[in-house]
This record gives structure tokens, sequence and C-alpha cells, in this order.
């Protein structure tokens, strides 16, 4: 198996034609064909269903290419750290969801090394740039090394006015409360939609805000109730707030981070991973 074979097979595959992943190689299309041809031999199954001059990814041949993909990415970054070695004093972070907990890694972090400086992006928006770390709930192909934690989600009430909670939790005791959660496309916000119709409901959502402080302020209040996850918001609220455990809808983070030869970026990854375990 060669690397060109790859390429061929990743284009092809992309664009469901060999002529075009011929034109883009500049080689004839029979050479395209007899490539794939002689890959399909060395796997001892068949990639694409032909029909006609179609050819179409059968389960096989999916299953390859997101394999084959991740391979060829590997290598292409591989190669370009080897062209520009030099260490950056400088780590880049998409946080999409945990920014407490990152923003106390990178606190604890810096106290054994004061050098290194820190780029921290939050956003809910698709990722455009490159980022040494990627905190996020999102699942996807990607060539970075990856961790997955899952954490809890609970809800949250003053438990001292009509919201209090008791141990017989279930749908039909919140259903018509007052919801406080963050802006819509937030984790927070997707995961408290979620959680209600898992339980039969749409929640009546009275207050959205990007602060997570204020929605803390607004809960200390009495002014609703809120779904939040364990590890992000532990140990934020008084003893004035209920928590209640809301069975097996949990939350994936998932936390990405870039391969390279930077062992200062790889020493924050195993910091951030310890914290998320604390």
């Amino acid at each position: 198996m060669e690397i060109l074979q790859l390429k061929y097979f990743c284009d092809a595959a992309q664009t469901e034609n060999f002529s075009k992943t011929a034109k883009k190689f500049i080689v004839p299309p029979s050479n395209i064909s007899q490539t794939i041809k002689r890959l399909e031999a060395e796997l001892e199954t068949p990639l694409f269903n032909r029909q006609s001059n179609k050819i179409k990814l059968n389960e096989s041949g999916l299953f390859f290419y997101k394999n084959a993909k991740s391979a060829l990415d590997l290598l292409e970054n591989a190669k370009s750290v080897l062209k520009s070695p030099s260490i950056s004093n400088t780590i880049k972070i998409y946080i999409h969801i945990t920014r407490r907990v990152v923003m106390e890694a990178i606190e604890s972090f810096r106290k054994t090394y004061p050098d290194i400086s820190f780029i921290t992006v939050h956003s809910t928006e698709e990722i455009t740039e490159d980022f040494d770390i990627i905190v996020t709930d999102k699942d996807f192909d990607t060539p970075h090394l990856k961790t997955k934690i899952t954490e809890e989600n609970f809800l949250l009430a003053y438990n001292k006015n009509k919201f209090q909670l008791n141990s017989n939790f279930s749908s039909s005791q919140i259903k018509k409360l007052p919801f406080i959660t963050m802006g819509a496309g937030s984790s927070i916000y997707e995961h408290t939609l979620k959680i209600c119709n898992n339980y039969g409901f749409t929640p009546h959502i009275v207050l959205q805000s990007e602060d997570p402080f204020y929605i803390r302020q607004c809960i200390e209040l009495g002014l609703g109730v809120s779904v939040v996850p364990q590890l992000s918001w532990f140990g934020q609220f008084s003893d004035n707030i209920t928590l209640q455990n809301i069975g097996e809808n949990k939350r994936n983070i998932y936390i990405y981070k870039k391969n390279s030869m930077n062992h200062i970026t790889d020493k924050f990854y195993e910091t951030l991973i310890e914290k998320f375990s604390l």
C-alpha cells in the first residue's frame, strides 16, 4: 500500500469520479481505476459500488476512507512540523464548553511554567482557525488526539421558594417551572432542550444570558430553575440551592490536542485532563 494510492482513493471517494481525480493528479483515468483496483485486491474487498460510469463508496469504502484520510492528515501535519520545528511558547485554545475548568487549568499550569502564554477563544461558532487545544461537546473526525469525558447534568433550584424540588423528581413536577439558561446555540441551552424533550415537554424559558455568573445569581434569587453540568459548575452555588440529579441525561466533553512536537502543549494537555478528573 502506497501513499499515492491512498491519495488517489481519498480524492476519488470525495469526487465519486475517477476522471475528475485523474484530472487533478494529471494522469490518465485508467491509472486511477487500476490503482483503486490494486488497492481493493490488497484489502480483499471492494471499496466502491460501480454502476455504468458512476462510482459510490460502499460501507467498507466509507470505513477505509475515514481511516485513510486521518492517516494522510497526520502525515501532512508531521511534514509541516518538521519544516518549521520551532517550539512556540504560546498555546492557543478553543473553548466551546467548560470555560471555568480550562481557566483553572491555565492558572495551575502557569505556576509551573510562568513564561508560557495562552490565547483563548470562547465561542459557539464553527471552528475555522488552527488551535492547539479544542474543548467542546462535539465529536468530529480529526487527526488530533482526543479524550472523552462524561459529566452528569443537574437541575438547580432555590430551596426557599415554590420551585423547591423533592426526591420524587418527575417531569410533571418541573414542566411548568420557569427555566433560566444560556443563549441559543450554547451547549447548556441545547442540553436543556434535549433533556426536557426526553421528559416529554418543552421548557418555559424566562431568561437567557451569556454570562454564567448572572445565571447563577438569578437562580440564587429564585427566578427559576436551570440545567447545569456537574464538572463545569461544580462548587459554584450556595447552600440555598438544591441540586437534583436528572437521570441518564449526561453530557460528553471532548478534548482535542493538535499532533505536534511541542512538549509544552503536551504537558498542558495532561494538566487539563487531570483537572477534569478531580
